[in-house]
C-alpha cells in the first residue's frame, strides 16, 4: 500500500547515515541512494542535506519522518482491520498439523459436512513438534488435551474422546511376540515417556513404572528423531494410542492398565464461522 521506499528514508533520517543504513537493511550504499533519490523525486522535494559526515533532515524531511510514522502505524492498523474482516467472513478452515497432531477425525468426519456445505474450503500447513510456529489464523488443532504446551491457553478445547496408553516397540524387539504384556514383561527393559508434569495420566504412569522397578528414561517432548532413536536401542515407549500409526513398521503393545487422557479438536479463540459451523455439527 505504502511505498517501501519510506521505511528507508525512515532508517537513514534516525541513522544520519545513507552507508549505516545499507548495512544494516542488506543492501547496497548505491540501493539506498536510489530509493532516497525516487523518493524525493516522487514527491519533488529535498529530503536530505548530505555532507561527508552523513546526512541531516531538511524541514521538509523533518516533516515527513514525523508524518511517515505515524501512516505507517496506520497502515498497519488498517491491514490488521483488513484481516479481522476477512476472518469474519472467509469460509476456509485453516487446520494445523505435525506427526504428533495429525487431523484424523477431522478428515473423517470432513466428506459428511462439506457435502452439507459445499462453499467450505478445508487448508492445512505444518507446525513444528515442539509447538512453535503456529500460524496466528489457524481455526483448528486436533490432539491430546496436556497441561502444556502453551499455545492450548489460545485455544477451546472440546472432547471427543478418551484416549488409552500403549507402549510402542521395534518388531525386533522380544517384547514385540506379545499383544498385552504385564509389569513382568518389562523387568530388563528401559522404558522412554515424557517428564512429570503434563498430565495426571502421564504422572501416574511414571510413578507405576518407577514402584515395580523398571528403568525409567525421561524426554522433555517426542519427537520424529527422539521416537526413531529410542526405537532402535531397544526401548519400550510409553505412548498414546493415538499416536501408534507414527512408525507403522512397529508395534503398539496394549498394557495392564487403563490410564487415558482427553483427545479431541481444540478451537481457536479467533476461528473463524466455518469452523466453528463444523464442530457445531459434528456435535461437540
Amino acid at each position: 500500500m505504502y511505498n517501501h521506499f519510506l521505511d528507508t528514508f525512515i532508517r537513514a533520517a534516525e541513522l544520519g547515515s545513507l552507508s549505516k543504513t545499507a548495512e544494516e537493511m542488506y543492501i547496497t550504499p548505491s540501493a539506498v541512494i536510489q530509493q532516497i533519490n525516487s523518493l524525493e523525486k516522487d514527491l519533488n522535494v529535498k529530503l536530505f542535506n548530505r555532507n561527508k559526515k552523513g546526512v541531516t533532515l531538511t524541514p521538509e524531511g523533518e516533516y515527513l519522518l514525523t508524518e511517515g510514522r505515524s501512516f505507517i502505524e496506520r497502515e498497519k492498523d488498517i491491514r490488521r482491520h483488513l484481516s479481522e474482516i476477512s476472518q469474519l467472513n472467509r469460509e476456509r478452515i485453516l487446520v494445523a498439523c505435525n506427526p504428533f497432531h495429525m487431523p484424523q477425525m477431522l478428515y473423517e468426519l470432513w466428506p459428511s459436512f462439506y457435502l452439507k456445505n459445499p462453499e467450505c474450503e478445508l487448508s492445512s500447513y505444518t507446525f513444528s513438534e515442539y509447538g512453535t510456529l503456529i500460524r496466528e489464523d489457524t481455526d483448528i488443532i486436533e490432539g491430546l488435551y496436556f497441561n502444556e504446551p502453551r499455545w492450548q491457553n489460545n485455544y477451546q478445547f472440546y472432547k471427543i474422546r478418551d484416549v488409552g496408553y500403549c507402549f510402542m516397540v521395534s518388531m525386533s524387539n522380544p517384547l514385540a511376540r506379545h499383544n498385552l504384556i504385564t509389569w513382568t514383561d518389562l523387568i530388563d527393559t528401559t522404558v522412554l515417556n515424557i517428564i512429570n508434569g503434563i498430565s495426571k495420566s502421564n504422572d501416574a504412569i511414571n510413578a507405576d513404572i518407577i514402584r515395580h522397578d523398571i528403568h525409567l528414561e525421561y524426554t522433555e517432548a517426542y519427537s520424529s528423531s527422539s521416537v526413531i532413536q529410542a526405537l532402535a536401542k531397544g526401548y519400550a515407549i510409553v505412548m498414546p494410542e493415538c499416536w501408534g500409526n507414527l512408525h507403522p513398521g512397529n508395534k503398539m503393545l496394549k498394557f495392564t492398565w487403563n490410564y487415558t487422557d482427553p483427545y479431541g479438536f481444540f478451537l481457536s479463540d479467533t476461528a473463524s464461522a466455518s469452523a466453528r459451523k463444523f464442530l457445531k455439527e459434528i456435535g461437540v
